[in-house]
């Protein structure tokens, strides 16, 4: 634990045992066991709430792109027109132009 051999932790409990003494160091122990039990449960306590909105964040992600795809609505190039409705402005001239070729085509063989 923290790169600390068998010899250093005694001399850290000879210390201890010398400045503080031999009636508060199981008080000392005890706080400071607790404070690292707190301290361990807060760290836990942080890296599950990361994790859980990491992946509350992509599944967010994943439903949004698929409501995405749901709501592409894909149109084709030309869509056929009604039978009974007017001539588009593209046809209209489409037509035209197929009449006039008509008529040069009947003009250059009248001629």
């Amino acid at each position: 634990m923290f790169g600390l051999g068998l010899t250093e932790i005694v001399v850290i409990l000879v210390v201890a045992l010398l400045v503080v003494g031999p009636k508060k160091l199981p008080e000392l122990a005890k706080t400071l066991g607790r404070g690292l039990a707190e301290f361990r449960k807060t760290a836990d306590d942080f890296k599950t709430s990361v994790y859980q909105d990491e992946e509350t964040s992509t599944s967010d992600r994943h439903k949004s792109e698929e409501q995405r795809q749901i709501s592409k609505i894909q149109y084709a190039e030309d869509p056929p027109a009604p039978a009974n409705s007017e001539p588009t402005k593209n046809q209209g001239i489409e037509a035209k132009l197929a009449e006039t070729s008509g008529e040069s085509d009947s003009v250059e063989a009248g001629s």
